[in-house]
């Protein structure tokens, strides 16, 4: 049996001009997730329904972790007749065990004769004399909503929360440092709540991407997937960067690593459209994280730095890694690249060292180096599929797939590679 959710959101209204862009991809981030259950999404004054058959909870779920939903609500439609919205409200009152009720009634619709308090004061006043329920404006025991939209009435009385936020894909792309840690995760979600898509860009110890693909990296971007939709992971090995670093002091290893990885992510940021460079970094956290060392990593950065966790402590960090699915994940065991890093790190490394070294070292050359052998992998959560190809490989497809695009739109003729 097919079903109606009336889906709201908050932040999205604020948006002015601007807001028919937020309403439509949130329209296509709620259908994509509800892809096999062929869904039908409405916009229909100020909120979205979405028609469609499958289990309740199943829905409930995947609905509640599209960013940009403020709260959902399975609801039944009726005619915009007070018979029949009595009839409705009187059904939901009557299937409940409160004592206690209220009714909160909305009409958008002004072409419907009853206004707004005066449809909660007749269908309160039918629920107390079929039921003997009290009302309770304060605290009750049963909340039912009513909204009168054009032609149809939406009853409904569980609403489910959602993470709010904006749309994913409103606020563009990032390149985002990605280790495993329970940090870079953490991060990741708040940026997918601001609208933001990372490309998710890991540096690997192990011999070939292949342990990668099978170990908990991979796994977290399953999971975050399920709030942000498709996911990108770009893996870069480690090897190079190690070789050509050998000689470098100690006590810099790790400001001098994470200014190469910045520099990594600079130069692989046209190829995915990303506009900006972000971390999990938490100010003063670990000793590559202090103030003086965050200026060395953004020095001479051509793209803007987000860290979405600057401010939190490692408890706020714990506590949003545990309620978003990651924290546990986080834990096991995995060695990466910060594994190996000298265990003295200077907390407040001099910027013009750091460009000094990354000059000498050739870090320009060694970034392209290492991209050229780096990995790609694409993952749809709604086939749970998961593509991987060499960097270079996925590029040349894409850019002959956009070539093909056009070529169509200009109604020229089409080309394929050999």
């Amino acid at each position: 049996m097919r079903c109606t959710y009336v889906v709201h959101y908050s932040e999205v209204a604020l948006k002015g001009k601007n807001r028919p862009e937020f309403v439509r991809t949130l329209r296509r981030n709620l259908a994509r997730p509800l892809a096999p259950l062929g869904p039908l999404v409405e916009s229909r004054d100020g909120r979205l329904l979405v028609t469609v058959e499958g289990d309740q909870a199943e829905v409930e779920g995947r609905l509640s972790k599209v960013f940009g939903v403020a709260w959902l609500a399975r609801a039944e439609m009726v005619p915009a007749e007070y018979g029949a919205i009595q009839g409705r409200v009187l059904e939901e009152a009557r299937s409940s065990d409160a004592g206690s009720f209220m009714i909160d009634a909305r009409r958008s619709d002004k072409q419907f004769p009853i206004g707004s308090m005066e449809l909660a004061r007749r269908l309160g006043s039918a629920v107390v004399d079929a039921t003997r329920k009290r009302v309770d404006l304060s605290d009750p025991g049963l909340r039912v909503h009513v909204d009168v939209i054009r032609g149809k009435a939406l009853v409904y009385s569980r609403r489910v929360q959602g993470p709010g936020g904006l749309p994913v894909g409103t606020s563009g792309r990032t390149m985002h440092l990605f280790s495993g840690g329970i940090d870079s995760p953490a991060a990741a979600w708040l940026l997918l709540k601001r609208g933001v898509r990372p490309v998710y860009l890991h540096f690997y110890l192990a011999p070939a991407p292949e342990t990668v693909v099978g170990s908990k990296i991979v796994r977290l971007v399953k999971v975050l997937s399920a709030w942000g939709g498709k996911s990108t992971l770009l893996m870069v090995p480690f090897a190079d960067y190690q070789v050509a670093t050998a000689e470098a002091p100690d006590d810099l290893e790790p400001s001098l690593f994470r200014r190469f990885m910045r520099m990594v992510a600079e130069r692989a940021a046209p190829s995915f459209g990303a506009s900006a460079v972000s971390t999990g970094d938490s100010l003063s956290q670990a000793a590559s994280q202090t103030l003086w060392n965050i200026r060395g990593f953004d020095e001479g950065s051509s793209l803007p730095i987000l860290r979405p966790l600057l401010t939190y402590d490692k408890e706020e960090i714990v506590g949003l890694a545990r309620r978003i699915g990651t924290y546990d994940l986080s834990l096991e065991e995995y060695k990466d690249c910060c594994a190996i890093v000298t265990r003295r790190p200077k907390t407040r490394a001099k910027p013009e060292r750091i460009s000094e070294y990354a000059g000498h070292l050739g870090f320009e050359e060694l970034a392209a180096r290492s991209l050229g052998s780096a990995t790609l992998a694409a993952y749809d959560p709604v086939e749970d599929r998961l593509k991987v190809s060499p960097l270079a490989r996925a590029l040349e497809r894409d850019a002959e797939a956009r070539s093909r695009a056009a070529s169509d739109a200009r109604g020229g003729p089409r080309t394929r590679a050999g």
